[in-house]
């Protein structure tokens, strides 16, 4: 499940960074390629306003006004007015166009005015030019030019680059693919030798361990008396470092299965309320005095589980909350909402820095170097195996010097 993830992020990094790539050149060469076309539709306008500049100044001049000659094979279109808006002359390529100008205030538009318009299905671009003689201005000219072909190229341009894209996409998602799962082999070969040398190590170590703690115990309950207070301070502290090393080679072995897809929970019908009502009453004789343990506890809540490994996801809980809050209180609560079972186990302690809070469920991890060696750094982790082993999830806030909470939901 691990490296299915780790693969599904580095695939999605592999295909995402690629198909970025990608969009952008495209989008740079689909406004490379349509800026082109445009640049050479207006410079085919100004070439023609160049050319016939001299001839339409002229026409301002002449007598006869309103002559519009009718040119369909021409490609080039153009209306000369006066200052007054009138037309002097003009030579189209698209019947009735000149009404449609008109109509519009077309040729009422500032002068250097494009736009590009559309009319009877045909895409035409018009560019108003100034007329000047002896400095001064005499009129305007609005030339254009049909542009259908090239809005149709530009269109299928875009349903080319479109195609090439989802082509590209689909590519890109395979290779990105492949490359993850060649990338994560390595990984996942190394993790595999870890979890065996793990599982292997703490069941070499599970045998010597037991003799040897069993070694203390009978040391520590026939020859305590022959001992002296330093010989007999020095026993206590060998028993305590081996119950810590028994526990850690226990969480070991735990996490080691469930690595190994070897963890099976013995599920049962779980009275949750009675649970924790009787481990609340066993922590109430153990905690200091200088702290409060509260709880809100609904009654004849029950769940499908593991009663073993509920109890120490609890546990470990709580005495997580102890370990961490110098006064104040912790308040457990249990309860449901609509199909969900929500245990809460709230303190009033140091609380977890915001740059923790990611990293409070990775093995081994202590990110307050204030903890003392009472723990493996193993028992969050652990608690978070057991409550999704469940189906469940778990979740914290947590502010420095206010407290955290842990919420866990069962469905």
């Amino acid at each position: 499940m691990l490296f299915k993830a780790v693969k599904a992020k580095l695939n999605l990094l592999y295909t995402g960074s690629l198909l970025i790539i990608l969009v952008l050149f495209i989008t740079i060469l689909y406004v490379l390629i349509s800026g082109a076309i445009r640049n050479q539709e207006i410079q085919e306008l100004n070439r023609f306003f160049e050319n016939e500049e001299h001839e339409l100044v002229e026409e301002i001049y002449e007598d006869e006004y309103h002559e519009l000659k009718f040119k369909p094979e021409r490609n080039v279109f153009y209306y000369i007015y006066d200052t007054n808006q009138t037309l002097v002359k003009g030579e189209e390529t698209i019947s009735g166009l000149f009404q449609h100008i008109e109509e519009n205030g077309l040729n009422k538009q500032v002068p250097a005015f494009m736009k590009e318009i559309e009319w009877k299905n045909t895409q035409l671009l018009l560019k108003n030019y100034s007329l000047q003689h002896d400095g001064k201005t005499i009129g305007h000219v609005i030339v254009g030019s049909d542009i259908t072909d090239e809005k149709h190229l530009i269109k299928n341009i875009i349903w080319i680059l479109l195609l090439l894209t989802l082509f590209f996409s689909f590519l890109f998602a395979w290779a990105g693919n492949f490359f993850a799962g060649q990338a994560i082999k390595p990984i996942r070969k190394s993790f595999q030798t870890q979890q065996k040398f793990v599982s292997d190590a703490s069941h070499e170590l599970r045998t010597p361990l037991s003799i040897f703690y069993s070694s203390v115990d009978i040391l520590s309950s026939e020859e305590k008396e022959n001992l002296s207070p330093f010989g007999q301070e020095i026993l206590e502290d060998i028993k305590n470092e081996s119950e810590m090393m028994n526990k850690l080679l226990n969480d070991l072995l735990f996490l080691a299965r469930n690595d190994q897809q070897h963890f099976e929970l013995e599920l049962e019908e779980i009275d949750l309320s009675e649970l924790l009502h009787s481990l609340i009453v066993r922590f109430t004789r153990i905690i200091p005095s200088h702290l409060t343990l509260h709880n809100s506890i609904q009654n004849q809540v029950t769940i499908k589980g593991d009663k073993v490994r509920i109890q120490e996801l609890l546990y470990i809980l709580l005495e997580n909350a102890v370990r961490y809050t110098k006064e104040g209180s912790i308040t457990c609560t249990l309860k449901t909402s609509g199909q969900e079972v929500v245990i809460t186990i709230q303190d009033t302690g140091s609380g977890i820095p915001p740059e923790e809070l990611p990293h409070i469920f990775d093995r081994f991890y202590r990110g307050d170097p204030s903890r003392t060696r009472d723990g493996s750094g193993l028992g969050l982790s652990i608690a978070k195996t057991i409550v999704e082993a469940h189906g469940g999830k778990i979740r914290v806030k947590s502010e420095v010097n206010k407290g955290t909470i842990f919420t866990i939901s069962f469905e």
